[in-house]
């Protein structure tokens, strides 16, 4: 039921290979809830697609005209329907069918209800060949719209809706109803077209498939550290020979994430990413700062800690950060020593209900749009902290864009409460989230205080991060990890307990270590 086309008029090539389920099929209680709502019985029909629609822009889609198991599945009879009939789900199932559509689509409109059954609400991903859409709570018990906004090309286009979270005990059974898919579009196409992750970009950049990242055509997983400072940020930028020093120490496609952020303009960035390709590294450029340090105050509430205010979220941005963001996007749009763009470091607010999903969602999916429609090359991740921000609660929803590629988690908790944790427990939550979308997430920050008279020696720190690394990388769906962070100046001369570290600290070893074990370097 999910359609990925527009236009007037489709093709429903998947229909003759249909098979409607016998009454009997349907699950016993299903049918009752059913029955009860459109006094009708469960019978077969011949599937059609609907005749093409009036207006050159739309084109719809009887969900009963989607293939599934009749195991999982089944079409029944309900008059409030806009066709008479609806499909219903109640195994975790995907329906899908082929539709040939003239013109791109830029919206789908799915009319869908749910039958509910423990605590949960039922839950359905949408798919555009393969390449997840949206997912939504289905709440409804009386047919309701959800709408998904993207971009998808005229021609042969294989749609699917996923019911996510089938549950069912003795009383009960939970599952999705799908009565249509409306898809629109326009004849002409978008300026900011999306680019799948998955298709093949120039040799030598770091591409997605799903939850897995890919260099060479080969999957790719990567440790590497965070050097925040090489911009400038650490009072001035990283000289050619300390790049140099720092980059030469790493196993090859090591990944480096560092800030980029407006205030020290673009000349440090060339030194960055010529010193990187020079020794045959990557990074990640993290273009602004969702906690105002380093100078990156734009739309701050309280500069160098504080939150940036929610109308920057909604809005704010298009004066300053936008601009900046084209502006080094266009500069590295050609350049494999780029691994990803990273919108913002950790966005939201640790305290304010203010910010919501949807206020952080919306600069999101406008500036990862933004972003695919100068570089349809570079993968696009978001830097969020962990599920437990306010505004970046639901991982599934923040990162449904087509345009986003790939999640972030930030953990500093071997140190908190003195717990010696090697893998937090946020993990286990944010990749339940993520699952419905299909994407990766990468540990963006992790790290450990050290130092003479510290609870952790140096020489611990070490063993402490190669357990981090080697734990965190073996999660399928985790594809990276930075450790926090390497700096140029005497970190103890600054915090009797840093987790910053000079430029000749063993961790670094430790990373070209497992670094080269992963990707057999």
């Amino acid at each position: 039921m999910a359609v990925a086309g527009p236009g007037k008029g489709m093709d429903q090539t998947s229909a003759s290979h249909h098979r409607k389920p016998r009454p009997s099929v349907l699950p016993r209680r299903i049918r009752l809830v059913l029955a009860a709502t459109t006094a009708a019985t469960v019978t077969g029909v011949t599937l059609t697609a609907l005749p093409a629609a009036a207006a050159t822009r739309t084109v719809s889609l009887q969900g009963e005209a989607m293939t599934i198991s009749s195991a999982h599945g089944g079409d029944y009879r309900d008059r409030r329907a806009s066709g008479g009939r609806a499909l219903a789900i109640w195994h975790r199932a995907t329906a899908s069918a082929t539709l040939n559509t003239p013109v791109r689509a830029t919206r789908l409109q799915v009319t869908a209800m749910g039958g509910r059954c423990g605590t949960a609400v039922p839950q359905m991903r949408v798919t555009v060949d393969g390449v997840t859409a949206g997912v939504r709570r289905v709440s409804a018990t009386r047919w309701t719209t959800y709408t998904f906004t993207g971009s998808w090309a005229a021609g042969k286009r294989r749609v699917g809706i996923t019911f996510l979270n089938p549950y069912g005990t003795k009383k009960c059974d939970r599952f999705v109803e799908v009565d249509r898919v409306v898809a629109a579009g326009t004849a002409t196409a978008p300026t900011a077209p999306p680019v799948p992750a998955e298709k093949t970009a120039p040799a030598g950049f770091v591409t997605r498939s799903g939850s897995k990242l890919m260099l060479g055509g080969k999957p790719f997983k990567y440790v590497g550290l965070n050097a925040y400072g090489m911009s400038g940020c650490d009072g001035r930028a990283w000289s050619d020979t300390q790049l140099a020093d720092y980059f030469a120490r790493l196993a090859p496609n090591t990944v480096t994430r560092t800030w980029a952020f407006r205030p020290f303009g673009t000349a440090a960035l060339d030194r960055i990413v010529a010193a990187a390709a020079a020794h045959q590294q990557k990074v990640i450029f993290t273009l602004a700062d969702g906690r105002n340090y380093c100078g990156e105050h734009d739309g701050a509430v309280v500069p160098e800690g504080g939150d940036k205010s929610t109308a920057w979220y909604a809005g704010g941005y298009r004066t300053n950060y936008l601009p900046w963001v084209t502006t080094v996007v266009s500069r590295f749009k050609d350049d494999p020593t780029v691994a990803m763009w990273e919108m913002i470091n950790e966005p939201g607010s640790f305290s304010s209900a203010a910010y919501t999903d949807a206020l952080v969602k919306g600069f999101f999916d406008t500036t990862a749009a933004k972003i695919k429609s100068i570089d349809p090359n570079h993968l696009v991740g978001t830097g969020v902290l962990s599920e437990d921000m306010k505004g970046t609660g639901d991982y599934a929803t923040l990162h449904a864009s087509p345009h986003i590629d790939v999640a972030s988690l930030h953990e500093y908790e071997y140190d908190w409460n003195a717990s010696n944790s090697i893998i937090t427990g946020h993990l286990a939550r944010v990749l339940a989230q993520l699952a419905p979308v299909g994407k990766p997430v990468i540990i963006g920050e992790t790290g450990v205080q050290a130092g003479p008279g510290c609870r952790t020696s140096v020489t611990s720190r070490n063993s402490a991060i190669s357990r981090k690394l080697t734990g965190y990388t073996a999660y399928p769906a985790v594809a990276g990890v930075n450790v926090w962070s390497v700096v140029q100046y005497d970190p103890w001369s600054r915090e009797r307990c840093p987790l910053e570290m000079p430029a000749n600290d063993p961790v670094l070893s430790t990373v070209r270590s497992v670094q080269a074990g992963l990707n057999g370097e």
